[in-house]
C-alpha cells in the first residue's frame, strides 16, 4: 500500500506583516495585457504619465504607442487632432472620469465678453490640415497632432470591511512579508479619442446652426430666486451629485518610476519588508478553527435548519442514522461530545 503523502509540504516560510504605510498602495491590473509583456522601459512601453482623482477614485495611465509600425497614420492624425482641439475647448477628462460632461467652444457673438471684460476668442473647429499632417508625419507627431498615446483607466476598488482584505506578498529567503493594500484598480483601454470625435462633431453642428440662424445678441436675463427642497437621497440624485463632483475634481499628476529604476528598488526594500524581523511580535488569531470555517463558509440553503446555541466544547461529532422507520425517533450511534457525555435524540432536535 502506497502511504506517500499526496499533498506534501514543499516549503515553509516565516510570515511577517509590515506596518501600515502612510502612502497609498494600489495594485493596477491590466486585464487585456499579457503578463509576459509588461509596461516597462525594457519593452519600450514605459507609461508616460499617471493621473489620479483621489476623491472619486479614477486613475488613468498614458502609455506610448509605436507610431512607426502597424500604425494608421491618417486615423492617428484625425484622432490626435480631435483630442487636441477638444482640450483647447477646456476639456480636462473624458467619459465617466469627467462625469460625462462636455466643454463646448466659446464662439464669437456680438456683445459676448470673457470674464476679463474682453471679447471671447473664437475657437476654430474646422481647420482641417489632415493631409498636410500625414505628409509631414514626423513633424506632426512631435507637435502633438497625432494620437501617440494609449490610455488605460479604472476606478479604485477601496478595501472596506464588507469585502476581502488584499495583501501584497514579497519573499526574501524563507520569509514572506505581507503589506496591506489600499485597493485594486482594474485598468481597461479608454477610448477618449472616440469621445473627442463626437464632441468635435457636436461643436461643428452648433457652429453651423448659429451660422445659419445668425448669432443672437447677448442680453441680460431676469431670474427668479427659488428655494430648493432638501433631498438628494435617491439613487438618481446621488449619481448626479457624484458625476458633478467628479467633473469638478482636478487631476493629480504623479511621477511614474520604471520597475528597474533605482528609485523602484529603493522603495521596494524600504516599504515592502519588515525592517527588524527579530523583534517582531508573534501573531495570534482571535478566531478558533471552527469560527474561521463558519466565517468563510456559505450558509446552508433550503434545509430550514437552525443552529441551537450550545455551551459545549467545540468539536463534538454526531452521527445520525436515517434508517429508522417513519414515526420513530432517529438513533444516535456511539458518539460523544467534548465533555464525554453521550448525546440523546432529544438533544439532536
Amino acid at each position: 500500500m502506497d502511504t506517500a503523502d499526496e499533498d506534501p509540504v514543499v516549503a515553509e516560510y516565516d510570515v511577517f506583516i509590515t506596518p501600515e504605510m502612510e502612502e497609498q498602495l494600489y495594485v493596477l491590473q491590466y486585464l487585456n495585457r499579457p503578463p509576459d509583456d509588461p509596461f516597462t522601459q525594457a519593452t519600450g512601453s514605459k507609461p508616460d504619465s499617471l493621473r489620479l482623482k483621489q476623491h472619486s477614485g479614477f486613475l488613468e495611465v498614458d502609455v506610448p504607442l509605436n507610431v512607426h509600425q502597424h500604425f494608421n497614420r491618417q486615423m492617428g492624425v484625425q484622432w490626435g487632432e480631435a483630442l487636441r482641439k477638444t482640450k483647447q475647448f477646456g476639456q480636462k477628462a473624458y467619459g465617466i472620469a469627467s462625469g460625462f460632461e462636455r466643454t463646448m467652444p466659446r464662439l464669437n457673438r456680438p456683445g459676448a465678453a470673457a470674464a476679463d471684460g474682453q471679447a471671447a476668442p473664437a475657437t476654430a473647429t474646422n481647420d482641417d490640415n489632415y493631409e498636410e499632417y500625414v505628409e509631414n508625419f514626423e513633424d506632426a507627431n512631435e507637435k502633438g497632432h497625432v494620437l501617440n498615446m494609449q490610455t488605460f483607466g479604472g476606478q479604485i476598488q477601496h478595501n472596506d470591511a464588507k469585502g476581502p482584505t488584499y495583501m501584497l506578498g514579497t519573499f526574501r529567503k524563507n520569509e514572506l512579508h505581507l503589506t496591506k493594500l489600499k485597493g485594486l484598480v482594474q485598468m481597461r483601454t479608454q477610448f477618449h479619442h472616440i469621445d473627442a470625435i463626437a464632441q468635435l462633431e457636436a461643436a461643428n453642428r452648433r457652429r453651423e446652426k448659429e451660422a445659419q440662424e445668425g448669432a443672437k445678441q447677448a442680453e441680460p436675463k431676469a431670474f427668479v430666486a427659488t428655494v430648493k427642497k432638501a433631498g438628494g437621497d435617491t439613487a438618481a440624485e446621488i449619481t448626479q451629485a457624484f458625476m458633478k463632483a467628479t467633473n469638478a475634481e482636478k487631476w493629480q499628476r504623479l511621477d511614474y518610476m520604471d520597475e528597474n529604476s533605482p528609485q523602484a528598488f529603493e522603495s521596494f526594500e524600504e516599504r515592502l519588508f519588515l525592517p527588524d524581523t527579530a523583534a517582531a511580535a508573534m501573531l495570534h488569531s482571535n478566531m478558533t478553527n471552527n469560527q474561521y470555517l463558519d466565517a468563510i463558509s456559505a450558509p446552508s440553503a433550503g434545509r430550514g435548519l437552525k443552529k441551537r446555541p450550545s455551551n459545549r466544547r467545540q468539536g463534538a461529532m454526531v452521527e445520525i442514522s436515517d434508517d429508522s422507520d417513519a414515526g420513530e425517533e432517529p438513533t444516535v450511534s456511539g458518539k460523544k461530545d467534548g465533555d464525554g457525555q453521550a448525546l440523546n435524540s432529544e438533544e439532536m432536535k
